[in-house]
């Protein structure tokens, strides 16, 4: 059975702090989310940046239909 008292509040109390700074570089006082070392304000309940770099963000500059235009415009670039 749990060792944490059944009180809502004492077993806030008794919870993990969060290991996050605040701005004036103190240690922020909130409880940690549950498995977690951050508190909700510091991005304890986010699941972070996706992983690896088929998450990463495409621009399409180096697309064929890029270079194609690319290559039009250079074209009528040079013929003025």
């Amino acid at each position: 059975m749990d060792n944490l008292p059944n009180n809502p509040m004492q077993r806030a109390h008794a919870a993990r702090r969060c290991l996050a700074r605040t701005r004036s570089g103190k240690s922020c006082q909130a409880p940690a989310i549950k498995g977690r070392k951050r508190c909700r304000m510091h991005g304890g309940k986010g699941s972070g940046a996706p992983h690896g770099n088929c998450n990463a963000w495409k621009h399409g500059a180096r697309s064929d239909e890029m270079q194609r235009l690319a290559a039009l415009l250079r074209g009528v670039a040079d013929d003025e």
